[in-house]
């Protein structure tokens, strides 16, 4: 089968706007690739599902993160069209600026264990182990080329009423899952975060040796 001319231009022209997941720099050479190359990206193809099998390979890696005694704080409240109303109430809960969001065909919420099971006490790593296992979701995400996008622009309070979180439990972030899709679709006032060169710290801003500690 031949494609005219003119159709396989216009398929490279749309895969030249798709944004990629990866976005690696000459700095990071020696560096897991999908340490060195994920990022944030808001361009999401709100036409293409995600399968379950895909979805379940997001969670098992966070299923394997590391946990102080094995306690495992991390939890995920996952939305898709499969339940369209209880997607659309999670929705809701996201800021205007997050908007863009929208798009995603998965929205997860997740959430940290704060007391240990059995027991009154506070777990004291709980959100620090979440955090590990959240990582772990987002390093998965990037190896299957998915955006992974956290967020903190949305009301926690309102979501909690809306499905009846447990006060034992602390909604720290929400994450739209998508592929990636075309960043022209985006507000102007983000798009240019898709090409904005990845910039961190120093590793001497980092990192203290022999006694030495931050003073900022």
């Amino acid at each position: 089968m031949y494609l005219p001319f003119q159709a396989i231009g216009i398929i490279l022209w749309m895969v030249s706007k798709l944004s990629s997941v990866m976005r690696p720099e000459t700095e990071v050479e020696g560096i897991v690739d999908a340490i060195g190359g994920r990022w944030s990206s808001r361009a999401i193809d709100a036409s293409a599902p995600i399968t379950s099998g895909v979805l379940g390979r997001l969670f098992e890696a966070a299923r394997w993160a590391p946990s102080s005694f094995n306690n495992q704080p991390w939890r995920f409240l996952a939305f898709g069209q499969e339940n369209a109303d209880a997607l659309e109430m999670a929705r809701k809960t996201l800021v205007p600026r997050n908007a863009w969001a929208l798009a995603a065909p998965r929205l997860i919420f997740v959430l940290s264990r704060i007391d240990i099971s059995g027991t009154k006490r506070a777990n004291a790593l709980a959100m620090y182990e979440t955090g590990m296992a959240v990582i772990q979701m987002a390093l998965q995400a990037t190896q299957e080329g998915l955006v992974f996008h956290q967020m903190i622009g949305f009301d926690s309070k309102q979501f909690r009423e809306n499905f009846g979180v447990s006060e034992n439990f602390a909604i720290l972030t929400a994450v739209a899952v998508g592929w990636p899709g075309n960043p022209e679709l985006i507000p102007e006032d983000l798009r240019l975060m898709e090409t904005k060169t990845r910039t961190r710290k120093a590793i001497a801003e980092l990192v203290f040796f022999d006694g030495a500690v931050p003073s900022k």
